[in-house]
């Protein structure tokens, strides 16, 4: 797949089934993730692969964190939480992890992070492995950062959900790029 390509035409893949990446293929998205623009060339960041049956543990913890977060929640939710890792064979949450640095602020570790992770989703894209960034409640949830081992001075930027597309993407969509750039004087 040419660069360009890539970088036009990836979009997100919601419906996600098996097989996961190989190890090979994980290899190349970390390779890719360590290309990402870094300052100091700290690598700010780490990550935790969970899948088979890690993914039912997963789903237990984030079962646990809904209830603490609300103990009243309607039984479905309650299952709908657990059954979030079961989407995609794959869940890969990658953690920044901000190193002490004169001259590197942690935004801008937590910025290299992203990068990465948007190099990782590249390189799942051109070797033709569905995913996509999810985040929302539980990156921020004590109990999951807990259960996952975040230590307090880290933060999770993404669960990267994947595996084999089980739908088409959806077509990207037309935005004009002059509405995103203007000219200073």
């Amino acid at each position: 797949m040419q660069l360009l390509d890539g970088l036009l035409n990836r979009v997100s893949i919601p419906r996600l089934q098996a097989p996961g990446p190989t190890p090979e293929q994980v290899h190349i998205m970390l390779q890719a993730a360590l290309r990402a623009p870094d300052h100091g060339n700290l690598k700010p960041w780490r990550s935790i692969m969970v899948a088979g049956d890690a993914r039912t543990k997963l789903g237990q913890v984030f079962k646990q964190a809904q209830l603490a977060r609300n103990p009243d929640t309607d039984p479905a939710v309650i299952e709908k939480c657990g059954n979030m890792p079961m989407r995609a064979p794959n869940v890969w949450v990658i953690v920044a992890s901000p190193k002490d640095h004169p001259k590197v602020p942690v935004e801008e570790q937590i910025q290299a992070t992203a990068a990465a992770c948007q190099s990782i989703l590249l390189a799942a894209h051109a070797q033709e492995i569905g995913a996509v960034w999810r985040t929302g409640w539980v990156v921020g949830d004590q109990l999951i950062r807990d259960a996952l081992g975040v230590k307090s001075h880290e933060q999770i930027i993404a669960m990267l959900y994947m595996g084999t597309p089980s739908i088409a993407g959806k077509p990207v969509p037309v935005v004009e790029p002059s509405d995103f750039i203007q000219d200073w004087h």
